[in-house]
């Protein structure tokens, strides 16, 4: 799989060579997560909402060594965690830790949302229900609202979560943030030059998600669909939409509005 997404990536910057700082942080995303999954066997359990004390440390040194940001930036934030003062299930609902800790709140979210990341994936592994999206526009898994979608051949509607990798299929037409279904509030937003992506935004929420026609997502998966369709984020910031979960970077808002 690891192989796979690696040389779909060189594919993309062949063809998008403007990416290629992006699509290369995303591959440092993927080492950590790789990593950490390699180290669960011995230190990490599912028991806890977050990383038992005994495995923060090398959680940390593993973050600080891939993504270069000294340890000691860190130390606040790893102090919390080893104390139990983070819970990873949390974040998924959009809620930060409510103590302080001396981070930008946008870096604090991008930072838990990278170092969780391999937690929800290992939920998933470990999920024992359907790993589908529910009639509430939730992952069953863990609990997340959806930032991007594709459109299927048959024009089935398909949600992608980005904390934990879950996929399935919601109804077609209405918001899956609020569940709106009046369509004098749902909007489409095409942009030239981005085939195959447009925006679907919603008015009664203000939130927008990112859809990709079956042909494009076909040759993408969900996290590099996402990361190179940066520009529609930009342009639905700029209309004060809301992006609902991070990008495969943890970025929620790519414009500072």
């Amino acid at each position: 799989m690891k192989g796979s997404i690696n040389a779909e990536i060189e594919k993309i910057i062949e063809k998008r060579p403007h990416l290629k700082e992006t699509l290369r942080l995303y591959e440092k995303v993927m080492e950590f997560n790789n990593i950490v999954h390699n180290l669960w066997r011995d230190t990490i359990s599912l028991k806890e909402p977050v990383y038992p004390s005994d495995a923060v440390d090398p959680v940390f040194e593993v973050f600080s060594s891939i993504f270069d940001v000294p340890l000691e930036n860190l130390e606040p934030l790893k102090e919390a965690m080893k104390f139990g003062r983070i819970d990873f299930t949390r974040l998924p609902l959009n809620e930060l830790p409510s103590f302080s800790l001396p981070y930008h709140e946008d870096e604090l979210a991008s930072i838990l949302f990278l170092i969780s990341r391999p937690y929800f994936l290992r939920l998933k592994d470990s999920f024992k229900g359907d790993d589908k999206f529910g009639e509430d526009g939730r992952c069953q898994v863990c609990n997340a609202k959806p930032s991007i979608a594709s459109i299927d051949e048959e024009n089935r509607r398909k949600l992608y979560c980005s904390f934990c990798g879950t996929s399935g299929y919601f109804k077609r037409i209405g918001c899956p943030v609020c569940l709106n279904a009046d369509t004098s509030k749902l909007n489409i937003i095409t942009v030239e030059g981005e085939k195959g992506f447009r925006i679907d935004t919603c008015d009664a929420c203000g939130s927008y998600i990112k859809t990709i026609e079956a042909g494009l997502m076909s040759e993408l998966s969900p996290d590099p669909a996402d990361l190179i369709s940066l520009p529609l984020d930009i342009i639905a910031q700029s209309k004060s939409y809301r992006r609902n979960s991070p990008n495969p970077l943890g970025m929620i808002r790519i414009l500072n509005t």
